[in-house]
This record gives structure tokens, sequence and C-alpha cells, in this order.
């Protein structure tokens, strides 16, 4: 067993691995190969066997800078989409507070739950906006 792990580890010395964009790449194909269990679709299984291809190619490659510069367009891309999904997150784990974007600057804001209508001021450009909370 101890030969088997020292072989991985040789074998993915120098390679890029895994990233935010390979597991996109990943819950998408496996979401899709979900779908197609059920439609049965030939184009649909073609499409998941090219995104699983191409996690596969990215995990293995040994040019770094070029995932790198692909997963950081990737993160810019999605940041809005995941500092929505971060926010509802916070705001249905935490009881006792509610958190806010700033309309101007997007920084999140944290305020007292059960305070009703309150005028809300950003700690980083000092916009005031009205919500309830």
């Amino acid at each position: 067993m101890d030969k088997l792990k020292n072989y991985m580890i040789t074998f993915m010395r120098g390679r890029y691995g895994g990233d935010h964009l390979n597991s996109a790449l990943i819950i998408i194909g496996f979401s899709f190969l979900i779908i197609n269990v059920f439609l049965n679709n030939s184009a649909l299984s073609i499409l998941v066997n090219i995104i699983m291809l191409y996690a596969l190619y990215r995990g293995f490659s040994k040019n770094i800078w070029a995932r790198q510069k692909e997963n950081m367009r990737f993160l810019e891309i999605t940041k809005d989409l995941r500092c929505n999904f971060k926010l509802i997150k916070y705001n249905f784990t935490d009881k006792e507070s509610k958190y806010f974007i700033c309309p101007n600057c997007k920084q999140m804001v944290k305020v007292p739950r059960g305070k009703g209508k309150i005028e809300i001021r950003c700690p980083r450009c000092n916009t005031k906006f009205d919500r309830r909370s």
C-alpha cells in the first residue's frame, strides 16, 4: 500500500490538482449525469463526458499558471452568485442577527433582528439605507 501511495505522490508532484473551477465542473457533470439517467439523451451523455474529461485534464495539468488564470476568471465571474449564497446562509443560520449588503460599496452589514424598519449606516462608506430587520 505504501508503494502505491508513494507512486501517486510522485505522479501528482508538479501537477495542478483541484480548485473551485474543478469542483464546479465535477458538480455540474454529476448533475447532468443524474439528469441523463432519466432522459437517456446521447447529446447530454457526450456533454457529461466532455465536462468530466476537462476537469480531469485541469487536475492533471502541469501548466499551473494557465489553470490558476482560468480559476481566477471563474471566481471573478461567480463572485456575485457566491456572495448571495453566503448572505442567504448567514441569514438562515444566525438567529440573532440579520445581514444586508450595502447598495453603494457591497459591504456585508450585520444588524440585530426584530427591530422593525431601521436605517442602516454602512461602516465602510457611511451610506444610509432602510431595511426591515
